[in-house]
């Protein structure tokens, strides 16, 4: 008979992106009441810099796929992943409109590995932060969430049909990802609570399994070619 996959659970850890050097110091204050920490073992997730070497070296995001991969398979899920809602990462603005071509990889990368037999409990717990209110004037997404979703697209059909899955089901994003804003001007007392808000909701997944036990996590579209033709093709 053949086994099910050993369900991979959550880590205590917590991936920051982010060149807002004044924040770090209150969301580790609130990560610490809740248990949590930073995952500092993985520049090529958290360090802008590197990200921004990565992608003008490969011409593509799908490193930081491959690097979220070895993240789950060494630690769990992440806890959440904290990150500048804007990040400019070189590229030519016709590629990267409104400079979320980050957020939308992270985003892609979550509904791909979603698909995996022991990835189906994933969920995307993602604060952004912002500056003030224009990117939620531009984008709506403190309202509107499952609005990211219409702003998905890759060169690989079946990564495509994924997102237009979701795109028709609300009830099902809802169940994979929370989004919220945080407005990273707000006192340091503010951000402690709202982080601390933010993240400290029950997960339903068991605790993190090892390496041993739970194995590298299957990904739907993998080995399937990497999304082909544009730059960083993970989202356009």
């Amino acid at each position: 008979m053949k086994e099910e996959p050993m369900a991979i659970g959550y880590s205590n850890k917590v991936i920051f992106i982010s060149e807002r050097t004044r924040i770090a110091t209150p969301i580790k204050i609130a990560l610490n009441k809740l248990g949590f920490e930073f995952a500092t073992d993985y520049p090529a997730l958290s360090s802008i810099p590197l990200i921004r070497k990565g992608i003008a070296r490969t011409g593509r995001t799908a490193f930081i796929r491959t690097e979220l991969l070895r993240f789950i398979k060494e630690k769990g899920f992440p806890r959440g992943i904290i990150m500048d809602s804007r990040i400019e990462l070189g590229l030519d603005p016709a590629l990267d409109a409104g400079g979320i071509k980050l957020l939308k990889t992270m985003i892609i990368t979550y509904i791909i590995l979603s698909k995996g037999a022991d990835c189906r409990s994933l969920r995307g717990n993602f604060i952004l932060l912002t500056k003030g209110d224009s990117f939620e004037k531009e984008f709506g997404l403190g309202a509107d969430p499952h609005g990211v979703v219409k702003l998905l697209s890759t060169q690989n059909p079946e990564i495509n049909f994924f997102i237009e899955e979701l795109k028709g089901n609300r009830a099902r994003f809802d169940e994979m990802f929370s989004i919220k804003l945080l407005d990273a001007e707000l006192s340091s007392d503010a951000i402690i609570e709202s982080v601390a808000g933010m993240l400290a909701f029950p997960q339903e997944s068991a605790p993190a399994a090892s390496k041993e036990e739970a194995g590298p996590p299957k990904a739907a579209g993998e080995p399937a070619k990497e999304e082909e033709g544009a730059p960083g093709a993970g989202a356009n």
